[in-house]
């Protein structure tokens, strides 16, 4: 009808339009049929809108500037292809007011049914805490404000407690949520009616809380800003005469260099119109900057030997930014001193000084990986990946193993763990017949041919592996895995920096296992499904008294305080994609919202809203945990930061962020002006930092072993990535060209590599553009750039299966992603383990392998070592066979 509307018409639209692409023709196919469409397969009108919405507006809704990857040679002319772009622009808007009113018709009806099946949920719920005579938190809290409005049939029960009570303090009191201040103030409603036992009392009662609004981070969990606000009003009520407020501004904690600039950076910060929940930073909120007697002259700015109290840390990847943070700290911990927390004198800086902070726990690996690899203490904190862990992945292998001994996967992961810890030659010489290797009587010839280390290990296995079966559904689990870590000598294998966390964590999952065993009889099945169904819901051990650097979500920090504060990967947003069904618990009028995706509601976008004004407190809360010294750390995109959605950096003032990353790129010191007019310094930390390694003071390590004193860090071999390894040989190169996009080459390989594992392309009518999009993880695809990366990646592919010589190699029999650990001399300092992963091994009929490494940008020197590194690999994981590699630039 839109079409229809305007000159020339749909024929017009469609005859124009770029039919040589199987997109437009699938569109231009289904256009016709929305006129009557077919009533019996709503699910074919759904996907015609969705290519409807894709084709005419952006993923923000807006009329598209650029049809990629739609181009002017697949249109009969150039003319045809300017009316048909015109067309499609003018229409644009039109096409978007009807979609929104088909989602806005659709979601009436979506939302009801999603509002019954809850509403039966809840019932059932109900019914079931009912029979069991129990409550849920939620219940509990309910319950009790259910009883305190009804005063009068309470009243035994609230004379009890105005006998007891007099007095109510709460503190964090910015965290609370409506109906948790609900409840206080019903505990206090008759001191304001001038009733009750506690007038009798020699002092008059009182209510205190204690918050800051601009700490308010735990939305999630219900708690709300305005609350604040409301309970300052209620309380103000309680006292006539006024005066019931009280403001300290005064912060003796940071320095006076970092109190300038959170005064400046907030101030820059943007402030929305939302007068109870919004953030704001008057007067009344900037921190005093007065001269303090003067320290010790080698803390006079709070860091000592090591500069300014500002640090910038900035790199094309993540893998970068945590070897340069690494990097950093070594040289802190090797130079810097920081004020003493209870003496507020000078004193050297301990592992134990510093935190690196995270928006969410999706990258603290890479980091404490870093961390490791330079001897550096690290302590992952509550919150985050225990079953990320190196030492749970192996014991949960192990337990896999135990609960099904006979499947392949399972035998290969328990091969390839730390219990065992055979190479991955060995691996791929063994694939197919793995659990038969380890069963007693077992293809003992196929054992010959492997390197003498690896024949001894599963020759001790095989003798092993008998007992521990034996013993599966007999032994209580968590005794028989003690025994096993026991047989295995798994203790030599936790040396290292990970030491303590390491051993709390696998006491942790000991306690876990016990609590399901002593619930009753358990099968080694039922435990293994029981650990794989806790996947992701539960937080590393808290290890106390660890002088180790601290890795943790700022939630995790609130409250918390350090002399040193890396806040890392400030653009990452809070990461996946938005839910198919969101609910708001009030839309304003005390009732809930529930929106069916695409359509959004007035209340999505103020929960859009709220959640920007809480991102914006969460950068205060992160900000102000430092002491003598504040990193800001980021990955750059094409040289510039760019903010992910959620992200801290979204929120931050774009000059500073342009700013940061112009000077970066020169080194040295950035200098920023906020708005009070006071340049603040970045020590821009290079690339050189990544180098550093930490060396324990003798002071620290005590001269002969002892088994019973403090745990002290001991270093071990590093370890690189080979990508860093082939930049460092590439580092008197070229400049490095600027590429695509990361997340286009990633992309591309995940296609290439399903073509692979398919045995050949993609059925014809199978839309790369589509396939894109599906193979993006959660991050990726909460990008707003989400559908241009995957046309853009589509491009490429496109291009890339049509070359013969790409054909060539992925097709027949091919590896892909294969990791590999390489062991390499390196000089004085001992052995080098260099760690990565090869896009593609082609192996050939006359027993030739080849490396192939795909590219999807320019070229670079670092190119040609990198591929010298896997083929070395390639080269240990096939000894006997002719290796040589292969790169292909795709773009």
């Amino acid at each position: 009808r839109v079409l229809a509307g305007v000159d020339g018409g749909l024929e017009r639209f469609l005859a124009d339009g770029p039919l040589e692409h199987p997109r437009f023709r699938a569109l231009a196919r289904a256009l016709p049929g929305l006129a009557e469409p077919d009533r019996s397969r709503p699910e074919a009108l759904r996907l015609v809108l969705d290519r409807v919405r894709e084709y005419f507006l952006t993923a923000a809704g807006e009329a598209r500037r650029r049809f990629a990857p739609f181009r002017a040679d697949q249109c009969r002319s150039p003319a045809a292809w300017r009316r048909h772009r015109d067309l499609a622009r003018a229409v644009a808007p039109a096409v978007a007011e009807a979609l929104a009113a088909f989602d806005r018709d659709l979601n009436a009806v979506l939302a009801r049914g999603v509002q019954r099946m809850f509403a039966i949920a809840v019932t059932e719920y109900e019914r079931e805490l009912a029979a069991r005579s129990v409550l849920d938190f939620s219940g509990v809290l309910a319950r009790a404000l259910d009883l305190l409005r009804r005063m009068d049939e309470f009243a035994q029960s609230r004379y009890r407690l105005e006998s007891r009570y007099h007095h109510v303090l709460v503190d964090e009191f910015q965290d609370t949520s409506r109906a948790q201040w609900e409840l206080v103030s019903l505990l206090v409603k008759s001191w304001g009616e001038g009733l009750g036992l506690v007038h009798d009392a020699p002092v008059p009662p009182s209510v205190f809380v204690v918050g800051d609004r601009k700490q308010s981070i735990y939305g999630f969990r219900d708690a709300e800003a305005a609350v604040i606000e409301d309970a300052a009003d209620a309380i103000g009520a309680l006292r006539p005469e006024g005066g019931v407020r009280r403001s300290i501004s005064h912060s003796f904690r940071a320095v006076p260099a970092l109190l300038a600039f959170v005064n400046d950076l907030f101030g820059a910060v943007d402030k929305a119109d939302r007068p109870r929940d919004g953030f704001r930073y008057d007067a009344s909120d900037r921190f005093p900057v007065e001269p303090r007697p003067a320290p010790p002259p080698a803390a006079a700015d709070g860091a000592g030997a090591a500069g300014p109290p500002l640090g910038l840390v900035l790199a094309d990847s993540l893998e970068a930014c945590a070897g340069r943070v690494a990097g950093e700290v070594a040289r802190l911990l090797d130079a810097a001193t920081v004020r003493d927390r209870d003496a507020g004198t000078a004193r050297r800086a301990a592992p134990g000084d510093v935190a690196i902070l995270f928006r969410s726990r999706e990258t603290h690996r890479e980091f404490q990986g870093a961390l490791e690899a330079r001897g550096i203490p690290a302590c992952v904190y509550k919150g985050l990946g225990f079953f990320d862990a190196d030492e749970i992945k192996d014991c949960r292998a192990l337990l896999r193993f135990l609960a099904d001994p006979a499947s392949e996967l399972r035998a290969a992961a328990l091969l390839r763990s730390r219990l065992v810890g055979v190479t991955d030659r060995t691996l791929a010489g063994l694939a197919g017949r793995l659990a038969e290797v380890l069963r007693p009587g077992g293809p003992g010839p196929l054992l010959e041919r492997l390197e003498p280390l690896d024949r001894d290990i599963l020759l001790r296995l095989r003798a092993s592996v008998p007992r521990w079966l034996a013993a599966v559904d007999r032994v209580p689990p968590a005794e028989l895995v003690d025994r096993i870590l026991a047989d295995c000598a798994y203790a030599f294998e936790l040396r290292g920096p990970r030491l303590v966390q390491a051993r709390e964590n696998l006491k942790k999952l000991r306690g876990l296992v016990r609590r399901v065993q002593n619930r009753g009889f358990a099968t080694m099945a039922r435990i293994a499904e029981h650990v794989d169904r806790l996947s992701g819901d539960v937080s590393n051990a808290v290890v106390d008294a660890f002088d180790a650097v601290n890795l943790m979500t700022v939630h995790a920090a609130k409250g918390l305080e350090f002399p040193v504060v890396f806040l890392v990967e400030l653009a990452r947003g809070a990461g996946g994609p938005p839910p198919p069904i969101r609910v708001v618990a009030d839309r304003g009028d005390g009732e809930p919202s529930v929106s069916v995706a695409p359509f959004r509601s007035a209340a999505d976008r103020d929960q859009r809203d709220r959640e920007r004004e809480e991102s914006k407190r969460l950068l205060y809360v992160a900000a102000t945990r430092a002491r003598d010294r504040l990193y800001l750390s980021a990955t750059l995109a094409a040289g510039a930061i760019e903010p992910g959605v959620g992200s801290l950096a979204a929120v931050m003032p774009p000059a500073l962020l342009v700013g940061l990353a112009a000077g970066a790129a020169k080194g040295g010191r950035v200098s920023w002006t906020g708005p009070s007019g006071r340049a603040h310094d970045f020590a821009v930390v290079g690339a050189e930092a990544a180098e550093g390694v930490f060396r324990p003071p003798e002071a620290l390590l005590p001269a002969e072993p002892d088994r019973f004193g403090p745990w002290r860090p001991a270093g071990g071999p590093p370890r690189v990535a080979a990508t860093a390894l082939a930049a460092g040989a590439a580092a008197g190169g070229a400049a490095r060209a600027r590429g695509v996009d990361r997340v286009v080459g990633r992309l591309v390989h995940r296609l290439l590599r399903e073509d692979g594992e398919r045995g050949g392309p993609a059925p014809s009518d199978a839309d790369p553009g589509d396939r894109a999009l599906a193979a993006m993880e959660g991050e990726e695809r909460a990008r707003a750039d989400c559908r241009a990366l995957a046309a853009e990646a589509a491009g490429v592919y496109r291009r890339a299966v049509g070359r013969a010589d790409v054909a060539a190699l992925v097709a027949g029999d091919c590896l892909f992603e294969v990791p590999f650990t390489l062991r390499r001399a390196g000089g004085a300092a001992g052995p080098v383990f260099v760690r990565g992963a090869i896009d593609c091994l082609r192996r050939w009929p006359d027993g030739r392998v080849t490396v192939v490494e795909f590219k999807t940008g320019a070229a670079r020197p670092e190119h040609e070592p990198q591929l010298a590194l896997y083929v070395e690999a390639a080269s240990v994981l096939f000894p006997e066979r002719p290796v040589d590699g292969r790169l292909l630039y795709l773009s």
